[in-house]
């Protein structure tokens, strides 16, 4: 795949804009990679709240339960009220002027989320709890904004195929350089149990991702098309309807639920690997935290490698078939961290996990902007930051989710990170199963439901774009 200024190829069936040139993909692609930064240094906070502030693993489950009763509010609603706004439309766009409000707010709040503000463990986690929902609103403004307005520029099925390469390469990069970048500095600072090291580590990551907002904001600009289109469509009613009518449209939209299923099992098992690594790394191997960069490292590189594997499989099956491929392929990988007594074998499975979980990154793009094209043809109105907000939702859930599961298998095990290497063997087979077997057996259930639920064929989302066309929306 050649990355150049030229514009991609696309059907020749007639498209609502100008497509992106290829050097515009990249830039509007850094999203990820800046989101990839947000969610490395978010995943750090069950490590930073055990093993630096002795907060106990069923506070965390606490924190996580009440952030996911916040989420229930913030998300749906934030998502409603971004399709219904219009004050900024015609002047500045539709989702632009979201988008650097939220990754401002988003980036200076993972700061203050691990100031050490209180050595009183309950003060610690009180503050955990508000910074991490203030951080999630604004959060929430750039992630909803970013991927509506993707769903919107990107109509043309081979632009939405090579965006979604693009952008898991680019994401890639950056879970690559976070993946090897926290640890290090981590292991420079202090290490796990330092909590002025997780500060410093938050700030240096955050300047150098900061910088990448900069092209991507660029790229994010609406072009006065898109600027006329969506003021069109809030004078015609077309941008939202009533909260309580999206709300039960979507719960009733088998194909919509389907993916959330998929999607929030692969969030859960992402979190069980990359918050488990550290554990493991720590506790049952016994090395420095500076080591489960190796094992973060292999996983990323793996998932390169298949990228291609992925491109070639969704656009020969479509996105439906891929995506379940996907949920299998991730299942499998996921699974060979059962095998993991030494770093050699940590980098060796790893680097297998990363394969399976490569399809997900490749073909999430494709699967929910056909899921609410489908949506979209059958309401007559665009609503993709609604539908957004709901995925937002159940994708922070995932937290509570892994939370949950380690406190099960620590309670069954009689896991304590605070002992650390001094627990039994038992515990630390604990260890390996957390990240392995359990949300393998989720996954592999979750799959099955997507492929009954979700039913949009390949020609099924071709049929939906030309309609869309017809429908002018």
């Amino acid at each position: 795949m050649t990355l150049n200024n030229k514009t991609p190829e696309v059907d020749n069936e007639e498209i609502k804009y100008e497509p992106f040139s290829n050097a515009r993909i990249v830039a509007f692609s850094f999203s990820f990679m800046i989101l990839s930064a947000m969610w490395g240094l978010r995943n750090k906070i069950q490590l930073y709240a055990e093993k630096a502030l002795g907060i106990s693993i069923p506070t965390m489950l606490l924190i996580m339960a009440l952030f996911v009763i916040w989420d229930a509010v913030n998300d749906p609603l934030t998502g409603y009220l971004l399709d219904k706004s219009s004050r900024f439309t015609e002047k500045y766009g539709k989702r632009f002027p979201f988008i650097v409000i939220g990754i401002i707010g988003a980036l200076l709040c993972l700061i203050l989320l691990f100031v050490p503000i209180s050595k009183d463990v309950v003060i610690a986690a009180i503050w955990i709890l508000l910074i991490l929902c203030i951080w999630d609103a604004f959060q929430t403004l750039f992630e909803l904004s970013s991927s509506s307005l993707s769903v919107d520029i990107f109509r043309d099925p081979k632009q939405r195929v090579k965006y979604g390469s693009v952008s898991h390469i680019i994401s890639g990069i950056g879970t690559l350089l976070v993946a090897a970048m926290l640890p290090i500095f981590l292991g420079m600072f202090g290490g796990a149990t330092n909590a002025t090291a997780y500060l410093m580590t938050t700030i240096i990551i955050v300047i150098i991702f900061s910088i990448l907002a900069i092209p991507y904001c660029w790229s994010a600009r609406e072009p006065a098309e898109m600027k006329e289109f969506r003021e069109d469509l809030n004078k015609r009613g077309k941008s939202s309807t009533s909260f309580k009518e999206m709300l039960v449209r979507v719960f009733k939209d088998r194909n919509w639920i389907g993916f959330i299923i998929g999607y929030v099992t692969w969030v859960v098992v992402i979190g069980c690997i990359s918050v488990g690594i550290d554990f493991l790394v720590i506790d049952a191997l016994g090395l420095s935290i500076t080591f489960s960069a190796l094992g973060a490292i292999s996983f990323v590189i793996g998932g390169f490698i298949s990228v291609p594997i992925w491109m070639r499989i969704t656009k020969k099956v479509g996105g439906r078939k891929a995506y379940f491929y996907s949920l299998i392929a991730c299942a499998i990988g996921c699974t060979f961290f059962i095998f993991v007594v030494d770093l050699p074998s940590l980098i060796a499975m790893a680097f297998i996990g990363g394969m399976g979980n490569a399809g997900q990154g490749v073909i999430l793009n494709t699967i929910y902007s056909e899921s609410i094209d489908n949506a979209t043809v059958k309401s007559g109105v665009r609503e993709e930051s609604s539908y957004m907000g709901i995925m937002r939702f159940f994708a922070a859930t995932g937290m509570f989710w892994q939370v949950l599961i380690f406190m099960i298998v620590s309670l069954c095990t009689g896991y304590d990170p605070i002992i650390g290497t001094a627990n039994s063997d038992f515990a630390k087979l604990g260890l390996n199963l957390q990240m392995s077997i359990i949300p393998a057996i989720i996954i592999l259930i979750a799959a099955i439901i997507f492929i009954k639920m979700n039913t949009i064929t390949k020609e099924d989302a071709i049929e939906n774009k030309k309609k869309l066309l017809e429908m002018n929306i």
